[in-house]
């Protein structure tokens, strides 16, 4: 009996280890293409719970206060809130322009009304305790052109951290330079201790809420008097 020769035998086992490599391929591109989906799915579902709506309220702004390391407390931030808030409030035209802010020309024509909120996160000197030892106070603000008519929503608005130094015979209030560059202002103005708290946006929610709540009632109080003006 005639035996195979080996040439021959190489060639009659070499379709059944070609078939074997193919499914160790197909099985390798299937596990990558598996992997690269289920990282991706992990990655955006991280991008979403970080930043889109579930992530905070419906502003989109963080939900806790961060944690400084010299932290004020909250009878001095409430005294803070008003004072810097009748500081801005009381600005005129051009002091807006001087501190930074930008409300556009029909603002600056009619000198209309504006309604602020502030939320103090910091003050120098850190060891301060009342409102007489403060010389510098830092704060996320939002300020809105009131007067136009515009719900609060769709007003036109300034927001963002700011300094203001309280002692002189005038306050002066800071804010960084908008634009190309605005974290290193950011850092130019903010002490380091507070840096978290000046980039983290969070705002008290009931700050903001009593700032609408003005915005709102001083705009109904409006169309109801225009509303009376034109009856007969």
């Amino acid at each position: 009996m005639l035996e195979t020769p080996a040439s021959e035998q190489v060639g009659e086992d070499r379709p059944a280890q070609n078939q074997g490599v193919a499914r160790e391929r197909v099985i390798w591109t299937v596990g990558a293409t598996l992997l690269v989906v289920v990282m991706v799915g992990l990655f955006l579902r991280g991008v979403m719970s970080s930043s889109g709506p579930s992530a905070g309220p419906a502003n989109g702004l963080p939900e806790d206060r961060p944690s400084p390391v010299y932290a004020l407390t909250e009878d001095l931030r409430a005294q803070l809130s008003v004072q810097v808030t009748g500081i801005l409030e009381k600005s005129s035209p051009a002091q807006h322009h001087a501190h930074g802010h930008d409300f556009g020309d029909e603002y600056e024509k009619r000198e209309l009304r504006v309604v602020c909120a502030v939320d103090p996160f910091g003050v120098e000197p850190v060891t301060a305790t009342t409102l007489a030892e403060v010389r510098i106070v830092y704060a996320q603000h939002m300020c809105a052109v009131d007067e136009l008519g515009d719900p609060w929503a769709k007003s036109i608005r300034v927001a963002g951290p700011l300094a203001v130094t309280l002692t002189g015979k005038e306050p002066v209030v800071e804010l960084p330079l908008a634009g190309e560059g605005y974290p290193e202002h950011v850092r130019e103005l903010i002490p380091p201790y507070f840096l978290e708290s000046a980039f983290s946006n969070y705002f008290d929610p009931q700050t903001l809420e009593r700032a609408r709540e003005r915005f709102e009632s001083s705009n109904t109080g409006r169309a109801s008097g225009s509303a009376g003006l034109a009856a007969p």
